[in-house]
């Protein structure tokens, strides 16, 4: 016989709590909040248990809680708590990210209010203010995250700019550039004119924008003009070649010859290149290595000089622009440039054009693309080593369709823009003396600033101005969090490499494969065994969340209103296969009510649990069938949640405890409990206790204080996860016998229905087949169930009946109903039903209709019709057989 899953034979020692009608997370949760706060979950590296281990996406030092977030950190802790319980040695380690940007924006903002900026301020007092700053308002989103209920190792929290996390990126900095894998030179980067800083390739945003297509000719030195199509008129004046096509024969005698930029008398070459697309605009493309990422490429190819005509501000500038362009607006000069261009004559045609255009995500402000000197990473050798880890299975990519997209970015790796022109961040550790010789930390002692070393006596060394960029910290987060560079951190050797990586997909070229690279490269080995990538949390018409749009949800304003229980089941209810997710409420009304639903289920077992319990294998059919279907449960939650398919594992978790242990066990037990059997009480002690645990992950609050309030001295969050007894896994004969008596049950309320009785109302049922002995075995269980009286034979007079797939249920209407009034009545209906399907049989035979009536109109017209004629088909099915019955 199948014993629950793990369940403690004994009653607990602790005295049970009486449980308030209802549930108030409002009440429940915040004393749980400070109690996993105060005594937070440490990870003891000595314990000698299997590490597990998980290191938040560190939130911006600047932030607040968003959905993302919320996403992020909900299914982190469900995978934490879930091997927390499992025996293993739990480290959620927590943290924040310095985020140059976007708190050097915010201190900035607030020097404007008081009348002054950085630049008046200096650096050092700057700096002063971004860390007081920091410890004002730093954290704030921690102190978010514990009203969600994570239950990360507080004591251990890390910040990108700590000590210790400095020491590492410097160690990083001082490798790679005694490597030449770092190095400084001119390349095309991003410029935010508004921060003054180069970003990150995810710092960009793409916008389409309304713009123009410009078709301007060239005049030829040979004769004639040749036709070029820009969007970007107003840096013609940095033009230094025309380039074709190789094999656009329409070009093939220009080649060579050169062309003069309008309103100048400068000549630039006309050359080939591959990289030119011969079907956009006129098939010539101007070029202009300062200011566009694919020009660089081009001109770097043919040896072309990078001019620059639009200056850090974003305005014209160079004695290369036109004395009345100079000091313009960007997007001004593009107006009056073009203007001038018409004058001139040199402009042919003006065509609207949609344009994808750069915007900093910090500032909104469109990005320049400009050639600057910068610190950058070519990062190819330990991209390659990244990849070989990939195919040999060290880093497993969750769901794996984003593996071929982690391939592919990492095959295409450029050198990475590493330094930001920032005073909030990690200063790059470089030094210049009066010649501009770099002079670098020893490889040996990377900590040593060159100004100490003695053969830099009497020399004056200016350190770089600049700041790394964030990524090039938070790309060693998840070892430089345990302890590195120093390797005989006790957490380093313990809980390194991690276990499993939670994020967005969309971060998976600029964080994920750079922590990739980072962690073969400083440490040899995989920084995580497995990448579970999740999707975008839209609002509820499938955009992007964001302040300008407004759309936002503010999870905090969830909690307060149903609970971080409640917010918590709609995130891992919603995580599948790393879709985007539209924020629907109704998931998290879904998970309150599933609160409430476990709450009222656990009061009524607290309410007959008093009394002994007989922990021997149960002999009552619910009892044998609510044990295997635990033990079904816990298979199939745990091999979810072991799989990192936490829907899945919401789901199954859900429909077992709702339907089956709620909707059907606890009724089903009410004559055992009623009659105070033993055995019964100990099967719904021990399950209710193993449904608790199973849940926990999923719903820590209500789980944690249901389980202190029904005896436990130790918290459920400390407990065992359920698992599978050896000797009895499941009870087949009781489950296909229970399911028997489920269709009989439903049956018998479909009958009670089709005759118009109450559902409370107990009714004759006569059974004929196997289901007359189902009846006679569990008549008990069917009057519980489905309020029914079985009888035996067939009934006299007119009646209704539900076939079975092991016989036949027929409910007597004799003395139950007026049987005239009720068949008078079904004709009616029957009448309604048959004229409601001959108007939408003629509706979708009109072929204008169909043809022209939206396509969601024609699909219900056709729901319609199938939902007539069944409800047709059935009122004619019950009158034959009354009729019949009746004859």
């Amino acid at each position: 016989m199948p014993h629950a899953p793990d369940a403690p034979s004994e009653p607990t020692a602790a005295p049970r709590r009486d449980l308030p009608p209802a549930y108030d997370p409002a009440a429940a949760e915040p004393s749980w909040v400070r109690r996993w706060a105060e005594t937070p979950f440490r990870a003891d590296p000595d314990s000698g248990r299997p590490p597990f281990t998980i290191v938040i996406p560190p939130p911006n030092v600047t932030g607040n809680l968003h959905l993302g977030h919320a996403f992020d950190n909900t299914l982190i802790d469900t995978l934490i708590r879930f091997k927390r319980m499992q025996g293993f040695e739990a480290l959620f380690q927590p943290g924040t990210d310095h985020a140059g940007i976007s708190t050097q924006v915010v201190v900035e903002r607030e020097l404007r209010h008081e009348g002054t900026d950085r630049h008046a301020l200096g650096r050092e007092a700057f700096l002063e203010r971004a860390w007081a700053w920091k410890e004002r308002f730093g954290g704030i989103i921690e102190g978010q995250l514990k009203r969600l209920g994570v239950s990360a190792d507080w004591s251990r929290s890390r910040f990108t700019m700590d000590e210790g996390l400095s020491r590492a990126v410097r160690r990083q900095f001082v490798e790679l550039a005694h490597a030449g894998e770092v190095f400084r030179g001119e390349r095309i980067v991003n410029w935010d004119p508004e921060s003054r800083t180069t970003l990150s390739d995810l710092e960009v945003e793409r916008e389409d924008r309304q713009g123009e297509l410009v078709t301007l000719a060239y005049e030829l030195r040979s004769g004639g003009t040749i036709r070029i199509a820009t969007v970007r008129p107003e840096t013609i004046f940095a033009d230094q070649a025309i380039a074709v096509h190789p094999d656009d024969a329409r070009f093939a005698e220009r080649v060579g010859d050169e062309a003069r930029i309008p309103l100048t008398d400068r000549w630039i070459p006309i050359v080939t290149d591959v990289a030119v697309e011969p079907d956009f605009g006129t098939g010539a493309l101007k070029i202009t290595p300062a200011h566009d990422p694919t020009d660089f490429e081009i001109g770097e190819r043919h040896g072309l000089d990078r001019p620059s005509v639009i200056g850090l501000d974003a305005r014209l500038t160079s004695e290369l622009v036109p004395e009345p362009f100079r000091g313009l607006d960007r997007f001004e000069a593009r107006t009056v440039v073009t203007e001038a261009l018409e004058k001139d004559g040199a402009l042919i045609a003006r065509t609207p054009h949609t344009v994808a255009i750069g915007v900093s995500q910090r500032t909104g402000v469109p990005v320049e693309p400009i050639v600057s000197l910068q610190w950058f990473w070519d990062a190819s050798a330990s991209a390659q080593r990244a990849l070989r880890g990939l195919d040999e299975g060290e880093m497993r990519i969750v769901p794996e369709r984003y593996a071929k997209v982690n391939r592919d970015w990492l095959e295409k790796l450029r050198p990475w823009n590493v330094s930001r022109q920032l005073w909030w961040g990690h200063r790059i550790p470089a030094w210049y003396d009066a010649d501009g010789n770099l002079h670098l930390p020893p490889k040996d002692d990377p900590f040593l600033d060159p100004t100490e070393l003695p053969e830099n006596a009497g020399k004056r060394l200016t350190q770089d101005e600049d700041v790394f960029d964030t990524w090039f910290s938070s790309n060693l987060w998840p070892f430089s969090t345990l302890g590195w560079p120093d390797e005989n951190d006790p957490f380093y050797r313990t809980f390194y490499p991690t276990d499993v990586l939670v994020t967005g997909y969309d971060i998976l070229f600029f964080w994920v494969a750079r922590m990739q690279m980072a962690g073969y490269r400083f440490t040899g080995r995989a920084p995580f065994d497995r990448v579970m990538l999740h999707g975008l949390v839209l609002d509820e018409h499938g955009q992007k969340m964001s302040k300008s749009k407004g759309n936002g949800v503010d999870p905090l304003e969830v909690i307060e209103e149903s609970g971080a229980d409640a917010l918590r089941f709609a995130m891992t209810h919603a995580s599948t296969g790393g879709q985007d997710v539209r924020w629907d409420p109704r998931r998290v009304d879904m998970g309150r009510t599933f609160t409430n639903k476990l709450w009222n289920a656990a009061r009524f077992a607290s309410l007959n649990l008093d009394g002994p319990e007989d922990p021997g294998p149960p002999e009552r059919l619910a009892d044998r069938w609510i044990v295997a279907r635990l033990t079904r449960a816990t298979e199939t939650v745990t091999d979810r949640l072991e799989a990192l398919d936490l829907g899945a594992a919401n789901r199954a978790a859900y429909d077992f405890v709702w339907s089956e242990f709620c909707d059907w066990y606890l009724e089903a037990a009410k004559p055992a409990l009623q009659e105070g059997d033993p055995r019964t009480r100990h099967v719904l002690r021990t399950t209710l206790d193993a449904i608790l645990r199973l849940l926990h992950p999923l719903l820590p609050f209500v789980t944690s204080e249901l389980y202190e309030a029904l005896g436990h001295e130790r918290q459920v969050a400390l407990a065992d996860w359920p698992t599978v007894a050896a000797d009895g896994r499941s009870d087949p004969e009781a489950e296909e016998t229970f399911g028997r008596l489920q269709a009989a049950v439903g049956a018998i309320r479909a009958l009670r229905a089709e005759a118009d009785l109450p559902p409370n109302q107990r009714v004759p049922v006569h059974a004929s087949g196997d289901a007359a002995t189902l009846a006679g075995d569990h008549g008990e269980l069917l009057a519980a169930l489905a309020r029914a009286e079985p009888h035996d034979g067939p009934p006299e007079g007119a009646s209704l009946r539900q076939p079975l797939a092991f016989g036949e249920l027929r409910l007597p209407l004799v003395g139950l109903v007026d049987v005239d009034a009720w068949r008078a009545k079904r004709r009616k209906r029957l009448d309604e039903a048959r004229a409601e399907l001959a108007k939408s049989e003629k509706k979708l035979a009109n072929e204008k209709f169909v043809a022209n009536a939206p396509e969601a109109v024609v699909a219900e017209e056709r729901r319609r019709v199938e939902e007539a004629r069944r409800t047709v088909e059935g009122i004619e099915a019950s009158l034959a057989d009354l009729d019949g019955a009746a004859s």
